[in-house]
């Protein structure tokens, strides 16, 4: 074989290696983009599967820790709930509103009770240093208390009146008043004598803690 020969060979063999090597990148270039686009896509966020990870962590707000639902029961209202009036010793110019659940599901005596006085527009003012860390709730047969005082000791509360009825209105969670009409009270011996000052406390679950105010 010639020099000539074996220089032609050669320089076939260099270009033969030289496509092989070109298509061999070629296809590593096309499998690594192909790879790259792949991760991209399962990037979190960027994809519905990141999404509804993302939304599975933000739970349910009506489910606490256990994923028991928070709220049982509804708010208590004058159909299931007997409201009466008692008479105190201590302290003066106050009386004791009691709501009790007659029903047999429990309910929440949520905020204070709406109060009126016979035919009065405006409800009794409320103490608000007796609000509960949390709302009240009566199983059934358990009762919820108010302390109201219906008149200053110091006569600092006006002139004053008799009033011969009360209506006691409750509330819903946000605090609106439940529709309908109000449960209707008996007064201690039949009359009570209020004034400008008259004020309840917030539903709470300890006699002692309502006539505190």
């Amino acid at each position: 074989m010639t020099t000539r020969t074996l220089r032609i060979a050669a320089a076939a063999l260099t270009a033969v290696a030289a496509l092989t090597l070109t298509a061999c990148g070629g296809s590593d270039a096309k499998e690594d983009k192909a790879k790259g686009e792949e991760q991209a896509s399962m990037a979190p966020g960027d994809g519905a599967e990141g999404d509804g990870a993302e939304g599975s962590d933000g739970g349910d707000d009506s489910a606490g820790d256990t994923g028991k639902p928070r709220n049982k029961g509804d708010a208590c209202a004058p159909d299931s709930v007997k409201v009466e009036v008692k008479a105190v010793k201590s302290p003066v110019n106050h009386v004791l509103l009691v709501a009790t659940n007659t029903s047999k599901s429990p309910c929440f005596a949520y905020g204070f009770p709406f109060l009126r006085f016979d035919q009065d527009q405006a409800t009794a003012g409320v103490v608000e240093e007796s609000r509960p860390q949390d709302r009240v709730s009566l199983a059934p047969g358990k009762s919820a208390y108010a302390g109201v005082r219906v008149s200053a000791a110091d006569g600092s509360g006006g002139k004053g009146r008799d009033a011969r009825e009360v209506s006691v209105t409750f509330q819903q969670a946000k605090g609106d008043p439940i529709e309908g009409s109000p449960s209707q009270a008996s007064l201690p011996d039949g009359k009570l004598h209020i004034d400008d000052s008259a004020r309840t406390s917030y539903w709470l679950n300890d006699e002692a803690a309502a006539l505190k105010w």
